[in-house]
């Protein structure tokens, strides 16, 4: 067994606290098959802000068996040598960044073991998601520095579906790691969102006969209003299916997420003001998260809107997953790999995006049939758990984990971004001496001149300053030619 040190994302899903996650969910996905295959693990969860009580302490550590779990603010996380002290008293044989986001800082961890990357959905296509939202394309930038390093760092890498994980190879090729020693070597692996099996337990009720009545016919959505949710077609969608049926109700935990996306939601309280059924939408906000399970078996079906964007088809839906838990079946929108799982299966009711009179039937569908709706969670559920449940999905990194090793190029000479980025070498570092003692340096050596980094500035922050320098002169138009430029000797259109 192995001594594992994994960095990922609090709340976890078993935790008492004020909102949950995808991300915390990720991160329990990837350490609970883990645990249970008897590794050593020290879990240490950087937390999303909000989520805990306002006076918990920095620190909550908790010690079971063979793991130890720390939850900690981000403040500590980023911005202290806390995740370095605790990885040079473990001593770990291998490190699992079980979220992407808890890789994405630099100077958080400096080791010499095997690193695996789980990127849990694809960082570009939800900058673009995002800065779509805002209209500012800033957020690119952003995004870009946050994910650069991990290309870089990871020995083995994993993403949320078979769509990503070639996106990613693609970024990997971008960055150099497909080189000579890595030919034939599988980097990416596919780990799908995870399902946990076990059932949720019914054990207060929320609903009816309280916002609806027992005869009514709820449609719940649980979790953030994000950057890639539809409001506009499931809205439309949800109008024209109760113009049709008086009984329909939209029930929604969850709402704005604070710091990421403050839009979206908004827009979809805006739509419901106007709305001549304002009446029969109710939006509860953020519960705790024991509460939220009593919504799923109160509710007759789950929704998801989204956008067919690349972040979507890129990523997948925990809270979909979440729903099956309670055999909840689910109305979504057919987009992630994942709603073509439901469809294949025949587990739920499946439409195009961005299409509100195919919401509105499938909805009205699903409320004719509610004799069926019971069968059908129940197949959904155990399809899900099939595909999905938390130990099948992870067995490659339970596969490596038993005996971790690093990627087969690392050490080795930096090529492509990597290199044509890089700062420039040390005057006499491409020098040679000749048969006399003579130096004299070799052809193909960059001038240098060319983009000197300043003093103690690493490799990562100069590349990133180069680019978003390229970008401001010219796009990414200036970009490429400055690399073009580094590659043929030339320095593009001007030097930074």
């Amino acid at each position: 067994m192995s001594k594992l040190l994994i960095l990922g994302v609090s709340p976890l899903p078993f935790e008492s606290t004020r909102r949950s996650f995808g991300p915390g969910t990720r991160t329990w996905q990837l350490t609970g098959p883990l645990v249970d295959d008897g590794h050593e693990i020290r879990l240490i969860g950087m937390r999303i802000p909000e989520t805990y009580p306002a006076d918990a302490p920095a620190e909550i550590v908790d010690r079971r068996d063979r793991l130890t779990y720390a939850s900690i603010t981000d403040q500590l996380y980023l911005r202290s040598d806390y995740v370095q002290r605790a990885a040079d008293e473990f001593e770990p044989d291998a490190v699992v960044f079980a979220h992407g986001s808890a890789s994405y800082a630099d100077g958080v961890l400096t080791t010499d073991v095997p690193v695996w990357i789980d990127v849990c959905g694809h960082v570009m296509a939800e900058a673009q998601a995002k800065a779509a939202v805002y209209d500012d394309d800033s957020y690119l930038d952003y995004f870009f520095g946050k994910m650069l390093g991990s290309l870089f760092r990871g020995d083995m890498f994993s993403t949320v579906s078979d769509a990503q994980a070639f996106a990613l190879i693609g970024e990997l090729g971008m960055a150099g790691r497909l080189n000579s020693h890595t030919n034939g070597v599988a980097l990416v692996h596919t780990i799908p969102c995870g399902v946990e099996e076990d059932d949720y337990r019914h054990e207060t009720t929320v609903l009816r006969g309280v916002d609806v009545g027992d005869d009514d016919f709820v449609v719940l959505w649980s979790g953030g209003f994000n950057t890639w949710t539809d409001v506009d077609t499931m809205f439309d969608g949800l109008s024209r299916a109760m113009d049709r049926d008086p009984s329909i109700h939209f029930v929604a935990t969850g709402g704005q997420i604070d710091g990421h996306d403050e839009i979206t939601y908004p827009r979809f309280v805006e739509h419901i003001e106007r709305s001549p059924h304002r009446d029969r939408f109710h939006l509860k906000g953020w519960l705790p998260r024991r509460l939220v399970p009593n919504y799923y078996f109160e509710a007759d079906v789950g929704i998801n809107c989204e956008k067919d964007i690349y972040e979507v088809r890129l990523g997948s839906k925990h809270r979909i997953l979440d729903w099956s838990r309670a055999a909840l079946p689910v109305v979504t929108t057919r987009v992630t790999e994942l709603s073509t799982a439901v469809e294949d299966d025949g587990v739920g009711f499946v439409v195009a995006a961005a299409d509100p009179e195919a919401m509105a039937d499938a909805i009205l569908d699903a409320a004719s049939r509610r004799h069926e709706l019971a069968d059908m969670g129940r197949r959904f559920r155990d399809s899900m758990r099939r595909r999905y449940g938390f130990r099948t999905s992870t067995a490659a990194l339970r596969d490596w984990a038993r005996s971790p090793a690093p990627a087969p190029d690392r050490g080795q000479i930096e090529t492509c971004l990597a290199r044509l980025l890089a700062p420039p070498p040390d005057p006499g570092a491409n020098a040679a001496e000749d048969e006399q003692g003579q130096v004299e340096v070799e052809p193909d050596a960059p001038p240098a001149t060319r983009i000197e980094a300043p003093p103690g500035e690493t490799r990562r922050e100069w590349l990133v300053r180069v680019v978003r320098q390229s970008y401001r002169d010219g796009g990414f138009p200036m970009v490429v030619r400055r690399t073009v430029g580094r590659m043929i000797g030339s320095g593009g259109s001007g030097e930074v």
